[in-house]
C-alpha cells in the first residue's frame, strides 16, 4: 500500500523579549493552522533550532543576548532554506542596507497589526505548500 505525502502545517519561531508580543502572537497563531513556537532570547531560538524543523523564523531585532540580523544570521547557517523575518519598532536607512546585506527575506514595522500579520502568514502558507509538493 502507497503512502500518500501528509502536508504538514507550517512551522514557525517567534523570538521577541517582549512578554506581551509573545503573549499576543502565541493566541493569533492557536487560531491558526500553523505550529508555533515562542522564545525570549535568540540563544533560546538557537539551541532549539538544533532539533526542529521550522520553515519560517520571526524575530525582534532588540533581542537581551544580541541583535535580531545577527540572530537570523546564525539561523540561516543551522536552517538554509529557512524563510528570516524580522521585526523591529524603527526603521531607517542604514537598517534597510543592513537587512539587504544579510538577505532576510522580509521585515515587519511594529506594532504589527491583526491583518498584515494574516496576510504575511497566509503567502508563507501557500509558498511552503508549493515547496512541500514540489519535493
Amino acid at each position: 500500500m502507497e503512502k500518500k505525502n501528509k502536508i504538514r502545517p507550517l512551522q514557525i519561531m517567534l523570538i521577541d523579549n517582549d512578554e506581551h508580543v509573545r503573549d499576543s502572537l502565541k493566541v493569533f497563531f492557536e487560531s491558526s493552522q500553523t505550529e508555533f513556537l515562542i522564545f525570549k532570547s535568540a540563544l533560546e531560538g538557537l539551541n532549539s533550532l538544533k532539533y526542529q524543523n521550522i520553515d519560517v523564523v520571526i524575530s525582534d531585532y532588540f533581542l537581551p543576548d544580541m541583535d535580531g540580523i545577527e540572530f537570523l544570521n546564525q539561523v540561516i547557517k543551522i536552517h538554509p532554506n529557512v524563510t528570516r523575518i524580522l521585526m523591529a519598532t524603527i526603521s531607517s536607512d542604514d537598517l534597510d542596507q543592513e537587512i539587504a546585506r544579510a538577505g532576510i527575506d522580509r521585515f515587519i514595522e511594529k506594532p504589527i497589526t491583526i491583518a498584515s500579520l494574516d496576510t504575511i502568514i497566509n503567502e508563507l502558507k501557500v509558498a511552503n505548500f508549493s515547496k512541500q509538493i514540489r519535493r
